[in-house]
């Protein structure tokens, strides 16, 4: 089981703490809570510093994923993250980000330059109502919508009520079982931040189509979707196991640098314009 950080105060004034100094350190950091919404005495900096030393101290494991308490999102958190050596988020909602996919954060949370920290945005929680137990049919249906597209699905579930929770959970397994890829943050992360790093290019040889690919880390499962009639050449030797199931080609394990022959139907290939 992965272990991530949620911060020390778990505080709703999360969004409205200073920076900090870089220098927070336990055991002199310690952060008064008045209530959900007021804490004195703390910062960004120090909930993500001393949470995430305390975790891997106890456990033995490195911390590279956070939520904060009350999915409070101060502005300054992409940077903030990324400076004390966290790679993954999970703070904003599929509403609020208007996509069920992760995405790379920004600096200051604005356009115009990116951190090297992915956010996975929440899909279902367990705190509106109606209570959770009761959304299962709901919550079912949009995974399986979520899942036309390879969609993420992360579910936001707190261990407090056994009853309702508990059984929202088992059957929510067992409903996307069949279909879905089960993991850690962590564990999708590496594989999201590889392929994120994936460079493609293709040029035109000849009748084919040379598609080119520079792979810094080794990725299992790449899939590219090629135009409408396009088929891998198996006249030629490639390093990996390729299939392909119409537009979709699949990648068994990706790696280095590689390039794809493709012939394309007289269907597929592009049309020359008429003036």
């Amino acid at each position: 089981m992965e272990l991530g950080s949620h911060t020390i105060a778990h505080s709703n004034g999360f969004k409205r703490f200073p920076m900090g100094t870089g220098r927070e350190a336990y055991p002199s950091y310690a952060p008064f809570v008045k209530d959900r919404m007021t804490a004195y005495n703390a910062s960004i900096l120090g909930e993500l510093r001393v949470s995430k030393f305390l975790i891997e101290h106890f456990s033995s494991q490195t911390v590279v994923s956070f939520r904060p308490g009350g999915l409070s999102n101060p502005f300054g958190l992409p940077q903030a993250l990324r400076a004390t050596g966290y790679l993954y988020s999970s703070t904003a909602t599929a509403n609020d980000s208007l996509t069920h996919l992760p995405y790379q954060l920004n600096y200051d949370r604005l356009t115009n330059s990116e951190v090297e920290v992915f956010e996975f945005p929440l899909t279902i929680e367990d705190e509106e109502l109606p209570k959770m137990g009761d959304r299962l049919p709901q919550a079912l249906e949009v995974a399986r919508q979520v899942s036309r597209y390879g969609g993420l699905c992360v579910v936001l579930i707190h261990p407090n009520i056994l009853d309702h929770k508990l059984a929202f959970e088992k059957g929510f397994v067992a409903g996307v079982r069949p279909y879905a890829w089960f993991g850690s943050v962590s564990q999708f992360g590496q594989w999201w931040g590889a392929r994120n790093s994936v460079q493609v290019d293709v040029e035109k040889v000849g009748p084919a189509y040379v598609v080119k690919l520079e792979i810094p880390q080794p990725l299992p499962g790449l899939t590219l979707e090629v135009p409408e009639g396009w088929t891998l050449d198996r006249g030629r030797s490639y390093p990996v196991p390729i299939d392909q199931a119409g537009r979709f080609v699949i990648l068994q394990e990706a790696v280095e640098a590689m390039a794809l022959r493709f012939r394309p139907s007289q269907a597929g290939a592009p049309r020359k314009r008429v003036a």
